[in-house]
């Protein structure tokens, strides 16, 4: 725990030219960050400083072809969806879909999987939404199965939500192992599952909370009899706005977060809740705290239009951070 901390960011597919979204992952590449996430919604999500808004329309790109122009135009730069979700995923097709993608990356794809929670995407485009316990039941029967196609077995599984006949995944990955993450902080059911089957897990809270979660997360290793420093860790984290000093980085922020919020007080409250709309020195702080509990990359939501500023300041404040061996190198 902290020798640093890598950087990435999911980039938002809603309110953005497709020419637009494929820039933003060419100058996350140049800058030398580590990592480049798609967030898999068909509706848009907004904030309002009291947290997540829901139910708006706007438009969205899909995750996976979005990552599949990414590939197109990156070299570098892992890959991956922050997070696929099992409601609207059929796994044995998901498998294929990372494959393909990492065949066409050059072996740098990420299968990210979680639970789901968007209830209205869920129902508009025909999704079952069952209550919580259901659907993390449905997630542990997804990612079962997908470790196990990942893994190269033939797959045969009779479950409530997930029915596979003899099904394989061929041709494999390009990797020897392609990376399975796990999304969430359920300390009872998602902790737990990462401990069994994932090779990544990222979560969520301030650095307390976040530390909390990834002891709990030892813990399950230790169920496991599996080495907890096998298990990669990352953490979600709302956007960033680098500026001379917190008022400056709060109103550019919410000059940005005015394109997805539904009013200008809305978007100027929501860019306030965010910790990292702040100076450099502040930011370096805040990363180092998350290092400090045991995240090995940060991983910033960014949602157009692109900061420039922030993307070039950020990139010292990344430098300063990256993990002992990784300086002066990749990320």
């Amino acid at each position: 725990m902290g020798d640093g901390i890598r950087i990435g960011f999911q980039v938002w597919g809603q309110a953005v030219a497709w020419p637009e979204l494929m820039e933003a992952g060419r100058a996350i590449e140049a800058h030398g960050y580590a990592s480049l996430w798609a967030n898999d919604h068909f509706y848009p999500i907004a904030g309002d400083g009291a947290g997540l808004v829901t139910g708006h329309d706007g438009p969205v790109f899909e995750a996976w072809l979005t990552l599949a122009g990414w590939a197109a135009v990156t070299e570098r730069l892992t890959l991956g969806c922050l997070v696929a979700g099992a409601g609207y995923r059929n796994p044995g097709l998901l498998v294929k879909m990372a494959t393909t993608l990492d065949h066409a990356s050059g072996g740098r794809a990420v299968l990210g999987l979680g639970a789901g929670w968007h209830e209205r995407e869920h129902r508009a485009f025909g999704f079952a939404y069952p209550p919580l316990r259901e659907r993390l039941d449905r997630f542990e029967e997804t990612a079962t199965v997908v470790r196990q196609l990942l893994d190269g077995e033939a797959v045969t599984f009779a479950g409530r939500w997930v029915t596979l006949d003899g099904a394989r995944n061929d041709p494999p990955p390009l990797q020897g192992r392609l990376p399975l993450l796990i999304g969430g902080s359920g300390e009872r059911r998602t902790l737990p599952l990462a401990a069994r089957l994932a090779d990544a897990w990222n979560g969520e809270g301030d650095p307390a909370i976040y530390g909390r979660l990834a002891r709990l997360l030892d813990d399950r290793c230790a169920d496991a009899r599996r080495d907890p420093g096998s298990l990669v860790r990352s953490v979600g984290l709302p956007p960033v706005c680098i500026r001379d000093s917190r008022e400056a980085a709060v109103e550019a922020l919410a000059a940005t977060l005015a394109r997805h919020a539904r009013s200008r007080s809305d978007a100027r409250a929501w860019a306030a809740a965010s910790p990292f709309a702040d100076t450099a020195e502040r930011v370096t702080g805040l990363l180092r705290a998350y290092a400090d509990a045991g995240a090995g990359e940060a991983i910033f939501d960014w949602p157009a239009p692109f900061d420039g500023e922030t993307l070039d300041r950020l990139a010292d404040v990344a430098e300063r951070l990256r993990p002992v061996g990784a300086r002066g190198g990749e990320s």
